[in-house]
C-alpha cells in the first residue's frame, strides 16, 4: 500500500503542464510535507517536525532520498505553485505564498557545500522570503544622542549600559527560579488577552555557552524552552527571554498555528518547519513586540523590581536608567541589519562590528561578543528578527492596547510572511 502511495507521490512531483492545470494547493502541500520529512532523514538539522500526519510519515519513510533528487523535486513544487490560478480566499493565497517561500528556502539550504557563496542580502531573500533593507547607521545617531542625555550616570553611554546590566546580572543558581517565575507571569498575562490552545512548556537549563535561550516546538501544543545558565543575563534579559521564547512568543505562535491550521484545517505543512524559515521573521516579530505588549514599561519595571530582583537575590538600583534603556530600544530598529550585513559580507572586521553593536544595538561588551559568536555560527538570522520587529512595530502604531492584542491573535494564527505583516500597516 505504501509503495503505491509513494509511486503516486513521485508521479505528482514529475507532472506535466497538462496535469498541473488541475493541481491544488492541498496536493502541493501534501507533497511538500513528504519532501520535508524525507530531508529530515538525511539532514535533521534543517527540519523540525512537530506532529505530522502518520500517513505522510509512512510515505516519507518508504524511500530514501538524496539532496540532488530533493532539489529537483522542490523545483517541481515551485513550478506547480506558479501554475496555480489566483486564489480568491486571502488566507489560501497567504498559504500559497508561504508554501512557495518554504520550498525556495529549503532548496537553497540544500545547496551543495561547493556552491558559490552568496551575499547576505541574497541569503536573506532566499531563506527568509523578503528583500532586506540596510539603513544608514547615521540615521540612528539622533536617537542614540537622546538616550545618552536620558541615561543617568557618568562616562560613555556604553559604559553606563554595561554598569547597569552588571549589577543586575543574575547568579547562575538563581537563573532557574527567575525564569520559572517570569514564564508563569507571562502566561497569565497573555492568557488574559489571547485564546490559547491546550499547550505546555517544559523548561531546561543547559550550560550552553553559545545560545542564551531557545524554544523547540515538539507538536501537540508542547515546547521545550531552554535558557543557558552560563551566558550572562540580567533580570530584564531573562524576563525578555520568557516572553520571547514562550508567551506570547515562539511557543505560543507555533501552538496556535498548529491548532488553527494543522488541526482545524488539516494543513500538513504546518507540522514541519525549517531551521531557517520564511516564517521566522513574523514569529520573531511576535516574540519581540510581545515583550512590550505583555509588560508595558512601568509594569515591567515594577514586576522586575518587586518580584524578579528579590528572587535573584538582587535589588533594582536605577529605575530611571532602565526606563530610558527599555524605551530607547525601538528607536534603533533596523541598525542591526546593516551591521550584520557589513560583518558577514566582510566589509568590516569583528572588532568594528562589536563597537557598532555596542553603540547601535545598545549592547554591553559581553553581549556584543556573544552576537559575533552567534553570527559566525548561524549566519544572518538576526536580520530577519530585526526586520520582523520593525514591521510589527509599524503595524501596531496608532492602535489601542486591545486592538493590538486582537491583531496579535490574528498574526499568531495565520501563515504570514514578512510581506503579509508589512501589508497590515
Amino acid at each position: 500500500m505504501w509503495k503505491l502511495l509513494f509511486a503516486l507521490f513521485v508521479s505528482l512531483c514529475t507532472v506535466t503542464p497538462a496535469v498541473a492545470s488541475s493541481d491544488t494547493v492541498d496536493a502541493i502541500a501534501r507533497d511538500y510535507t513528504i519532501l520535508a520529512l524525507q530531508v529530515q532523514q538525511f539532514a535533521p538539522d534543517l527540519i523540525a517536525a512537530g506532529a505530522p500526519p502518520t500517513e505522510l510519515q509512512a510515505v516519507a519513510q518508504a524511500t530514501k532520498r538524496d539532496r540532488a533528487s530533493v532539489i529537483v523535486s522542490l523545483g517541481t513544487i515551485i513550478d506547480r505553485i506558479d501554475r496555480l490560478p489566483p486564489q480568491a480566499d486571502p488566507l489560501i493565497a497567504m498559504r500559497t505564498r508561504s508554501l512557495r517561500a518554504h520550498a525556495v528556502s529549503l532548496r537553497f539550504q540544500l545547496r551543495p557545500p561547493e556552491a558559490a557563496r552568496v551575499s547576505v542580502a541574497e541569503q536573506v531573500r532566499l531563506t527568509s522570503g523578503f528583500e532586506p533593507e540596510f539603513p544608514s547607521l547615521a540615521g540612528y545617531d539622533d536617537a542614540i544622542a537622546r538616550l545618552d542625555r536620558a541615561m543617568p550616570g557618568d562616562g560613555e553611554l556604553s559604559e553606563r549600559i554595561e554598569a547597569l546590566k552588571a549589577v543586575a546580572t543574575v547568579p547562575k543558581n538563581r537563573i532557574e527560579p527567575v525564569v520559572r517565575a517570569a514564564i508563569a507571569e507571562c502566561r497569565k498575562r497573555v492568557a488574559a488577552h489571547l485564546t490559547l490552545p491546550t499547550e505546555s512548556v517544559e523548561l531546561r537549563f543547559p550550560d550552553d555557552p553559545l545560545v542564551p535561550g531557545e524554544s523547540n516546538y515538539l507538536g501537540n501544543g508542547k515546547s521545550v524552552v531552554s535558557v543557558s545558565t552560563v551566558v550572562p543575563a540580567d533580570v530584564d534579559r531573562l524576563l525578555s527571554l520568557a516572553c520571547h521564547e514562550a508567551y506570547p512568543g515562539h511557543h505560543t505562535n507555533y501552538a496556535m498555528l498548529e491548532e488553527e491550521l494543522a488541526k482545524k484545517r488539516g494543513w500538513p505543512e504546518i507540522s514541519v518547519e525549517l531551521a531557517e524559515s520564511p516564517q521566522f521573521p513574523v514569529s520573531d516579530a511576535i516574540s519581540e513586540y510581545g515583550i512590550g505588549l505583555t509588560f508595558p514599561v512601568e509594569e515591567r519595571i515594577a514586576y522586575e523590581r518587586d518580584v524578579l530582583y528579590p528572587i535573584a537575590g538582587l535589588r533594582m538600583r536605577n529605575e530611571a536608567a532602565w526606563r530610558a534603556l527599555i524605551l530607547a530600544r525601538s528607536s534603533v530598529l533596523g541598525a542591526t541589519s546593516t551591521i550584520v550585513r557589513d560583518y558577514l559580507d566582510r566589509r568590516i572586521d569583528a572588532t568594528t562590528a562589536k563597537k557598532r553593536f555596542i553603540r547601535y544595538r545598545l549592547q554591553n561588551r559581553s553581549s556584543a561578543d556573544q552576537m559575533i559568536r552567534m553570527l559566525d555560527t548561524f549566519g544572518p538570522f538576526v536580520i530577519a528578527s530585526d526586520a520582523g520587529w520593525y514591521a510589527i512595530d509599524r503595524a501596531m502604531k496608532g492602535k489601542s492596547v486591545e486592538e493590538q492584542w486582537t491583531l496579535l491573535q490574528r498574526i499568531e494564527s495565520e501563515p504570514m510572511l514578512l510581506g503579509d505583516l508589512t501589508a497590515l500597516h
